[in-house]
């Protein structure tokens, strides 16, 4: 009896045109929007952002200073480097955003350094782009204390050699001739370690897990309002005068928005992967599971949307509000490490939250052991709605 009663709402469900059109073409229609449009973040190595050199010194420091920094491969990727003649059309061009900084040599710089004076750069920066106009501030950074520490070097050299007239000083009767002291590079060491950073999600990687697991939860919605529609029309009644107990009955058709969910779940699941390329990560396990706890979470929302609400009205204001709530709580829009730390307790309760966090652990190179804990948190949320939607449903 149970299974019948599943099949049925499951049948009546995939018939619904409008409901597949939410559950699916909407969440994929939305991943393709959003992760095309904020595709540039964190996507790639390539920051490709404009900044402009001007060299006003007269002298060859500042043209050996902009031949490193153009020369530089590395430099090339992140940034799109213009030299020009013109400071203060650099200026306003920083000032009206057309470039995301800027660096300006000095006309003396060369003299300066020659005669032991202290000289700066001038760094323009747009604060509209503050994190990549920061590299490009760390970047000139790094170059004038390699700078300074050539110059350094040669002035150390040059006051050893001044004695002799810039030439090593000459040996006595019967010594070996005198030469520069040994440049000892053993006692400091420079160790490169290459750190295990985490694999970079795209943002439409990101979308793909964060409206998937929005997605599921709007299932719950129909099947609440499949109860409805029993009340209404009054088949709800007939069932209970059947040998079909309550718990059957309620079972059944939670055991159908699960099989909804489960099959919205694989639909998105191969669909973005097909058309988009995400990366879901390597542990189809782990994504399965995570996949059908969010689904059993669903279920157990149904159950108790349609014991809160008696009419298709009431559950129509009820479901999108909290779903949408635990969407925005749970990262499905922006990264929760960007929410305010108020919003926690919302979080811990939303299964969007433990959804969204176990798909992006996944996707980072995660396997189904370190997603368990967000596994056991989903199951917790949906034993508690759906003992919440049975227990107020047997009253009725």
């Amino acid at each position: 009896m149970l299974l019948t009663i599943a099949g049925k709402d499951a049948t009546i469900l995939v018939r619904d045109r409008a409901a597949l059109l939410v559950m699916l073409a909407m969440p994929l229609a939305l991943i393709f929007i959003l992760g095309s449009a904020l595709g540039s973040i964190g996507e790639g190595d390539s920051l490709d952002v404009d900044v402009a050199i001007v060299n006003q010194d007269a002298g060859e420091t500042g043209g050996h200073f902009v031949e490193g920094l153009t020369s530089s491969a590395e430099i090339d990727e992140l940034f799109n480097i213009d030299v020009r003649d013109d400071a203060e059309t650099v200026r306003t061009d920083v000032e009206r955003g057309d470039l995301t900084a800027a660096l300006i040599i000095p006309p003396d710089l060369t003299a300066k350094i020659a005669a032991g004076t202290p000289v700066g750069l001038e760094v323009l920066q747009d604060p509209g782009s503050k994190i990549a106009a920061g590299i490009w501030a760390g970047v000139v950074r790094a170059g004038v204390s390699n700078a300074s520490a050539q110059i350094i070097a040669g002035e150390t050299l040059g006051e050893y050699f001044a004695p002799a007239g810039g030439a090593p000083p000459a040996a006595m009767p019967g010594e070996a001739q005198p030469s520069a002291p040994e440049m000892v590079f053993g006692a400091v060491t420079v160790r490169e370690v290459e750190a295990d950073v985490e694999k970079r999600i795209s943002m439409i990687s990101y979308y793909a897990a964060g409206m998937t697991a929005m997605f599921l939860l709007f299932g719950s919605m129909f099947g609440a309002f499949s109860f409805v529609k029993e009340r209404r029309e009054q088949t709800f009644a007939r069932m209970m005068s059947t040998p079909a107990t309550t718990i059957a009955i309620v079972g059944g058709k939670a055991i159908a928005v699960l099989m909804i969910g489960v099959g919205q779940f694989l639909v998105l699941l191969v669909g973005t992967r097909m058309l988009f390329g995400v990366d879901w990560g390597a542990d189809l396990v782990g994504v399965l599971s995570l996949g059908l706890a969010e689904a059993l979470a669903g279920a157990g929302l149904a159950m108790t949307l349609a014991a809160l609400g008696k009419t298709e009205r009431t559950i129509g204001g009820i479901a999108p509000a909290a779903i949408m709530l635990f969407a925005a709580t749970g990262g499905s829009m922006v990264p929760t490490e960007q929410l305010p730390k108020f919003l926690l307790p919302v979080q811990v309760i939303s299964p969007v939250y433990w959804a969204v966090d176990g798909f992006l652990d996944l996707m980072r190179g995660g396997t189904a052991s370190d997603v368990l804990m967000n596994v056991a948190w989903l199951l917790v949320i949906a034993a508690t709605l759906f003992a919440f939607g049975v227990w107020r449903l047997r009253h009725e």
